[in-house]
């Protein structure tokens, strides 16, 4: 049990991160369906158009280290689940968000390079950092249109480099890069960064790293090694979620579609990139895939990337 401004909070809240399109929506609502879960959905840290962007304080990716007075309030209420404005379609059992005997998750990939400040923040979280080939990010950022943050990233690198954080290498101008390598360079510094933060016996004692392709295609099996180490009650829907077949009904323009199969997604990208791409790619990516590869939370039955 832990006090977080006052209030009793029985069950730590669940940190669900990872870099944008690594599946952490998904995965979100595969703990929240397991018993005494809730999952509001908006991501409090999320800048990007008519987001909360924690309370507005935020105009871009962001690495926090000594939040703000109004910051570590905005924090609390939206792990609380007493923040309306962190709540949205994806959630699951919002109703229950704010009851002190729910185990809230909150699914936020603008949390990844913050985990220490918001464990500051809140007095205790769980957290898990989710991620993907970068194939996968790079098929599903196509699809939706988007370009890899190579500017915003790189004021970070600065700024880390200034006060004593990790020595990351600059990143080239993105005209100087292809979409591959741009998208490679982009998904290794993100990584980077946590694995750094990994280092802090703090952060390292509450955060599990997890291959998706494993928990998306290893089944029930996978999904109940993930249950116990974050100590969730496994229950039928969650095996449900990890054993169903793809449904018609989702559209390839949608944010999210969440009628495909797990297992059917985890490997679905490889149909999109190029040979070149995954070559170009790997070949920027190869020794922090490796890093998280050794650092991951080894789930039976799954295949790992």
């Amino acid at each position: 049990m832990t006090v977080m401004d006052g209030l009793e909070y029985r069950r730590l809240p669940i940190l669900v991160t990872g870099v944008p399109r690594s599946g952490t929506t998904w995965f979100a609502r595969l703990l929240a369906a397991g018993a005494g879960m809730a999952l509001t959905g908006r991501e409090p840290m999320n800048p990007r158009g008519r987001q909360y962007a924690l309370a507005h304080t935020l105009s871009g990716w962001a690495r926090l280290r000594n939040m703000s007075a109004r910051q570590r309030r905005a924090v609390r209420l939206a792990y609380l689940g007493l923040n309306p404005w962190t709540y949205s379609r994806y959630g699951h059992r919002q109703w229950a968000a704010p009851l002190p005997w729910t185990t809230n998750v909150i699914k936020d990939p603008f949390a990844l390079l913050s985990i220490p400040g918001i464990l500051d923040a809140t007095g205790g979280i769980r957290a898990v950092l989710i991620y993907r080939h970068p194939g996968a990010v790079l098929a599903s950022y196509r699809r939706m249109g988007w370009e890899p943050d190579i500017d915003e990233v790189q004021r970070l690198i600065t700024a880390a480099r200034d006060c004593g954080g990790p020595n990351l290498d600059d990143l080239p101008h993105r005209e100087d890069m292809s979409y591959a390598e741009a998208m490679g360079r982009f998904w290794s510094t993100l990584h980077e960064f946590v694995l750094h933060d990994l280092l802090v016996a703090e952060i390292s004692a509450v955060t599990h790293v997890i291959a998706h392709s494993e928990v998306a295609s290893g089944g029930p099996t996978a999904g109940q090694a993930v249950a116990s180490a974050l100590g969730i009650t496994w229950n039928s829907a969650m095996s449900q979620e990890l054993s169903k077949e793809s449904s018609a009904n989702g559209s390839a323009s949608s944010l999210h579609n969440l009628d495909r199969a797990p297992s059917d997604v985890a490997e679905a990208w490889r149909g999109k990139v190029s040979n070149d791409e995954i070559a170009e790619i790997d070949a920027v990516t190869a020794v922090t895939m490796a890093k998280l590869a050794r650092a991951r939370l080894r789930l039976a039955g799954g295949v790992s990337d």
